[in-house]
């Protein structure tokens, strides 16, 4: 009987994880980059010298752009060669997968190599230069970021394989618009 409670709140606990985990991230690094910058400005201004307000400003907006990616993998909101497509008559299904598989290459180069820089800066026990902090910290927004674009990624080309009615393609704003203008033209017709 256990089980089957577990297996609900497993699946509950999973579900917010894997909705919220950007969002969460990008929230608290905006909330410290804009204090720090904030904490930067005032220093000038009282004589105060903040030496790592400048180096970790740099250090936080590389983890924003990180995880930034992988929110917008999640959503499907990175660029794509629509024109193309629409010109080629090619299977847009086909056509996102095969990019979606691109995309994930990619990623996934960046992740190996970004788990190199971050193992190697770990063993050189390097620090940032403005301020003591362990550099392979920073490093780690590449693979932290192109690991969960990964992640996204996997699981949506999943869900294009098995869901022939599954049409990211085409973004929810987009059909917003469009019910907006047709309102606006039966108004005024």
């Amino acid at each position: 009987m256990a089980l089957i409670n577990s297996d609900s709140w497993f699946r509950k606990i999973f579900t917010t994880v894997y909705h919220h985990t950007e969002g969460s991230f990008l929230a608290v690094l905006t909330f410290v980059l804009v204090t720090d910058v904030l904490l930067g400005i005032l220093a000038r201004y009282v004589r105060f010298e903040v030496v790592f307000a400048t180096e970790l400003g740099k250090y936080i907006f590389i983890w924003l752009c990180a995880i930034g990616i992988s929110a917008a993998a999640k959503d499907n909101q990175h660029v794509r060669i629509v024109y193309i497509v629409e010109k080629l008559g090619v299977n847009r299904r086909v056509t996102w997968i095969i990019s979606q598989v691109l995309f994930l290459t990619f990623s996934l180069f960046f992740f190996y190599l970004g788990i190199r820089l971050t193992w190697m800066h770990l063993e050189m026990n390097k620090s940032t230069m403005g301020f003591i902090f362990p550099m392979f910290i920073f490093t780690a927004a590449l693979p932290v970021g192109f690991g969960l674009t990964s992640i996204r990624l996997i699981l949506d080309i999943l869900k294009s394989l098995k869901n022939p009615e599954y049409r990211p393609w085409v973004p929810q704003s987009l059909t917003d618009y469009s019910e907006i203008s047709d309102d606006k033209n039966s108004i005024t017709t």
